[in-house]
């Protein structure tokens, strides 16, 4: 069954720590990745051609494609029964599988146009523009076999099954990781090294679905018999489909805007990359996870007319989402330096880029509460099937990022580009809290601004602990020093700063564990 409301903190804490594993080795990946190709030409290359997979992999494989699907399979489901919701299963797989081939094929034929839509300034650069199409072409197959693991997994997260849905993503980072390995020890030339990588993607794509069809089996789930029939509930699917994925992939289309201002300068795309990167650990932990438990237990809500536990589970949602949000931000923000150098610095990785990369991520790290806050809004609207709302504030989001991007004065165009979306996250949390006020389904409340307050201080009191904690830490973390020393400071670092928010947000009343594992009950 969904989750219940009471059960919310329970089954963000499994898609969060699934999600936080996926992260981890997706650091492990890219640690390699800096140490092959480093921040030149053909890690620009490969970066780009990796970006649109990788959009595809946050948008459906974290939960993008729940939006459209599981209220109208649970509404189905609720009305005429499990078989008529595992025909219209049926259904919506074998079109969008007719769907993504055809749009797979299509993309092969107009790579070059692809590249150039995602990172413009390689008009300049034939040489990487080449590069950067070849390994496109090599890695597009990965969205067909992404696309279709991700509506299977939307019917396990219906049916309140979070974890597997959520490791299958992983697969793709332990497949990636064992091909670098193979080209690392190798000694591949970086240009070779990167179509393995991109053959790889597609491999992991593969796997993926795999992995989604066994859980369908061993879960005792009819495996999907794909139709190409269609059904009124396939009208709905279709109608909710375009502006919920478009909605709901907002974040992700900001990442491409900003890939887009960073392309003027040789290696800023790897710089914003690598951010980027880091930034969506924390990221992921807490708004994907909100996301994907959220909107079915929203879902159930309104299915029930149940007005005050919508309101109520909004809430403890944001709550809950900036307890974990803003501490993060500030971390990020305060420790860019170290964090991008114990992950990053080596090989071809140098000090410059060290120093891109930090000053890009502090960019982002300033966005993080406000793209957890949109977050939470846009399920509502999702669960209402009414994602036209969210879709406004994406666009709007869209549009001051690409705005931010034109009248960007620093000569650091990874920085700007980071900027942007900051920019683009506070705009689209904006506008989805005016609508929800607007129309009632959702108000500020006093109560709220004390456990934020509170979070704030005891974030504070983190930093202080931290800059006492770094003079001791310095020559641990430099260069210099061996990379087991430099990670164990590192994590000294982050320990030290968690328990030292853990206690002072305990002691302010930011927050309360018995009241985190209740988030049914009003606040």
């Amino acid at each position: 069954m969904p989750a219940e409301p009471a059960k919310l903190a329970r089954n963000s804490l499994v898609v969060g720590l699934a999600t936080v594993l996926s992260r981890l080795l997706g650091f492990a990946r890219d640690m390699l990745i800096a140490r092959m190709l480093g921040a030149g030409p053909v890690a620009d290359a490969f970066l780009v051609a990796f970006r649109l997979p990788n959009l595809m992999r946050r948008v459906l494989g974290e939960g993008g494609l729940n939006a459209p699907f599981v209220p109208v399979y649970l509404d189905l489901r609720t009305m005429e029964g499990a078989q008529a919701a595992r025909r219209f299963v049926g259904e919506a797989f074998a079109w969008l599988a007719l769907g993504v081939g055809a749009a797979t094929g299509l993309g092969l034929l107009l790579a070059p146009w692809l590249v150039l839509a995602i990172a413009g300034g390689f008009h300049d650069a034939p040489q990487t523009l080449a590069m950067a199409t070849a390994y496109t072409r090599i890695a597009l197959p990965f969205l067909a076999f992404t696309t279709l693991a991700s509506l299977l997994a939307a019917v396990l997260n219906s049916e309140g099954r979070f974890l597997v849905a959520a490791l299958a993503p992983s697969l793709l980072n332990l497949v990636l990781i064992a091909a670098l390995i193979v080209a690392l020890t190798t000694g591949m030339p970086s240009v070779q090294g990167a179509a393995l990588i991109a053959a790889a993607v597609s491999l992991g794509g593969a796997l993926h679905l795999l992995m989604i069809i066994v859980a369908l089996w061993y879960g005792n789930m009819p495996l999907v018999r794909p139709r190409l029939s269609w059904s009124p509930a396939m009208t709905r699917l279709l109608r909710l489909g375009g502006p919920a994925l478009l909605a709901a992939s907002t974040s992700q289309l900001v990442l491409l805007v900003s890939t887009q201002i960073a392309s003027v300068q040789p290696g800023a795309v790897s710089w914003l990359y690598y951010a980027d990167r880091v930034f969506q650990l924390p990221l992921g932990f807490v708004a994907v996870a909100m996301g994907v438990v959220l909107l079915p237990a929203i879902a159930v809500c309104e299915t029930s007319g149940d007005a005050a536990g919508r309101r109520d589970m909004i809430n403890r949602a944001l709550v809950l989402g900036l307890a974990l949000a803003i501490p993060a931000a500030v971390a990020l923000g305060w420790l860019a330096e170290p964090i991008i150098s114990v992950l990053f610095e080596r090989g071809r990785f140098t000090e410059i880029d060290r120093i891109r990369t930090a000053a890009a991520m502090q960019a982002f790290a300033a966005g993080l509460p406000f793209a957890v806050i949109a977050k939470v809004f846009a399920q509502v609207y999702f669960a209402r099937q009414t994602p036209r709302l969210p879709l406004y504030a994406g666009l709007a989001a869209l549009g001051v990022a690409i705005l931010a991007g034109r009248l960007s004065v620093l000569p650091m165009p990874a920085t700007n580009a980071a900027a942007a979306a900051t920019l683009a996250f506070v705009t689209q949390a904006c506008v989805l809290g005016s609508f929800l006020a607007r129309d009632g389904l959702w108000r500020p409340r006093l109560p709220l601004l004390r456990p934020i307050l509170s979070v704030l201080a005891a974030s504070v009191l983190m930093v202080a602990a931290l800059a006492a904690l770094m003079p001791w830490l310095e020559e641990a973390l430099s260069t210099r020093s061996a990379l087991l020393w430099r990670v164990a400071a590192l994590l000294t670092l982050c320990c030290a700063g968690g328990l030292v928010y853990a206690a002072a947000g305990r002691m302010l009343g930011a927050f309360r564990l018995r009241e985190l594992s209740r988030l049914g009950k009003p606040i």
